[in-house]
């Protein structure tokens, strides 16, 4: 996806050390210290490194759980798959609390635990500090992920147009000047858990950034998607729920949620304060923070993706914000994973659905702003989620199978993955500010 804002010589006065994409040829790849060296990694199976912090490992020290094995050396699971002859090739895809059995290995991607989270100022700063490396990636996460293990990098320059990731040692508060620009924005490090910036001067705003809707007012809305893992957390071992309930109550704090695996949406809501504001199909849909938004057209639809557990849906809520006047549409959906019951679930099933799903985004929101949340059962790299992106979406947030996309009507101000409380999923999080 493109951002839709002003850019042109201007940006040049400033001083940026951005390059023109016609020297990128020259830019090489950064390794990334978001997990130990593999040397270090413990019971390799005959050296099998995949990149990208993922390996080729032993089941049997382990009991077969990639939780386990990553946990061993200090760092935490972020993706489990049986392997295929004893190679990076995944057979099947795993959660990371789950028991790979049948087998002597399995691929476990592991990444240190990092109390570092991320904002954005919202453009990109007029001085942007020296340059203390570089990488070529068009996801935001890999970029920060790379500062993460750079002690010497602070804050980025993202340039997902151009591929590249401009690592900075200049620290940012996010109250630095900074001016609008197409191609690459401002991100910098912050610790977890403090409050969002305001927007820059340009933005019209403050308190949260400028949005220019009905009496100036901003909006600035926090979205989640949270698989809630029913059958186990709310089923077999209830005490789970608690737990998960009061995450989503006193630490995501969502304005709007997209939530799977939710077979009582009633229950949810009482519990964390929220009220369902779409149809909830397929044990999946919206619930909002009371008193924000004013509800239009909600509804779902089958996307003609079935797996091996029945039907999969996209469900939608249209929201007005009572504040500013202002209107978004947010789109939920959980695609399938499994084979089974005459049924066939793969990479080519979930391309269907995510074909269907945006035919009915563009049928219900046409050119108005827009996010996506769900439990996509698909690595980023997959056809179908690559098809948001590639139709002008951009990721807010990854963690394993499940992604935060949003429209170009949107400026993305802070994004994380939080604490799974007990579910088998982490839930994921992102500040979106209208433009």
């Amino acid at each position: 996806g493109q951002t839709h804002c002003n850019s042109g010589p201007a940006l040049l006065q400033y001083g940026s050390r951005v390059r023109q994409p016609d020297v990128l040829s020259t830019v090489s790849t950064a390794q990334t210290s978001s997990c130990a060296p593999f040397e270090e990694w413990p019971h390799v199976d005959n050296g099998v490194t995949c990149g990208g912090c993922r390996a080729l490992v032993q089941t049997a020290p382990y009991g077969g759980v990639c939780d386990t094995y990553c946990a061993s050396f200090g760092h935490k699971c972020v993706a489990a798959a049986e392997e295929k002859a004893d190679s990076c090739e995944e057979q099947e895809q795993k959660r990371c609390d789950e028991e790979i059995s049948g087998t002597s290995d399995m691929l476990c991607t592991c990444e240190r635990e990092s109390e570092v989270c991320w904002d954005g100022v919202g453009g990109l700063v007029k001085e942007e500090g020296n340059e203390v490396g570089q990488l070529e990636t068009t996801s935001l996460k890999e970029c920060e992920s790379s500062c993460n293990g750079n002690d010497a990098c602070k804050s980025v320059t993202f340039c997902r147009k151009w591929g590249v990731c401009f690592l900075k040692d200049r620290t940012l508060s996010g109250m630095e000047d900074a001016q609008r620009h197409e191609d690459c924005k401002s991100f910098f490090k912050k610790p977890c858990g403090s409050d969002g910036v305001p927007g820059p001067p340009w933005s019209g705003g403050g308190g949260g950034g400028g949005g220019g809707g009905e009496g100036d007012q901003p909006l600035v809305v926090t979205v989640v998607s949270y698989n809630l893992f029913w059958w186990n957390a709310f089923g077999q071992n209830p005490w789970k729920s608690d737990h998960i309930i009061r995450n989503i109550k006193n630490n995501l704090k969502p304005d709007s949620i997209g939530l799977q695996e939710c077979d009582e949406p009633g229950r949810v809501g009482n519990g964390a304060g929220l009220q369902r504001a779409s149809k909830f199909d397929g044990a999946q849909g919206i619930m909002v923070k009371p008193g924000l938004f004013k509800t239009g057209d909600a509804g779902s639809r089958d996307l003609q993706a079935t797996g091996k557990w029945g039907p999969r849906y996209v469900t939608w809520v249209e929201l007005m914000d009572e504040k500013s006047g202002r209107t978004f549409w947010h789109f939920n959906t959980h695609w399938c994973v499994h084979n089974g019951n005459g049924r066939v679930c793969n990479e080519d099933v979930r391309y269907r659905g995510a074909q269907n799903m945006l035919d009915v985004i563009k049928e219900k929101a046409a050119d108005l702003p827009v996010v996506i949340t769900g439990d996509f059962n698909a690595r980023l790299e997959e056809r179908g989620p690559q098809h948001f992106l590639a139709n002008g979406f951009e990721l807010a947030e990854n963690a394993w199978v499940d992604c935060i996309f949003y429209s170009h009507h949107w400026e993305l101000r802070s994004h994380g993955t939080g604490d799974a409380a007990h579910s088998d999923h982490r839930p994921i999080f992102a500040k979106l500010q209208l433009k």
